[in-house]
């Protein structure tokens, strides 16, 4: 199951290469974009998570968490970009 949270983890950072590819830059509606990418992601796989491993837990507690991680990760990430964009010089505007 931990790969599984690797994978829903990951798929923001793809997102992220693909725009670092392009070399383009960052801005308000790419983050949003990641943040979003990053929730359906993780909340896709913590359900998962919760249905094959028939774990006794609260649901909504799980999904409110999930929601927070996912924002936090994104945020995180696109912080990372933007400090790559700013010290690289070399992506579009």
């Amino acid at each position: 199951m931990g790969i599984l949270f690797l994978i829903g983890l990951l798929i923001p950072v793809v997102y992220l290469m693909q725009l670092t590819k392009k070399k383009v830059a960052i801005n308000l509606k790419r983050t949003i974009n990641t943040i979003v990418i990053s929730i359906i992601s993780v909340l896709i796989v913590t359900i998962l998570f919760i249905v094959f491993n028939h774990a006794k837990i609260e649901i909504w507690h799980t999904v409110i968490s999930a929601i927070i991680v996912s924002i936090v990760w994104a945020l995180l990430l696109s912080a990372c970009y933007y400090v790559y964009q700013i010290l690289s010089n070399n992506v579009k505007k």
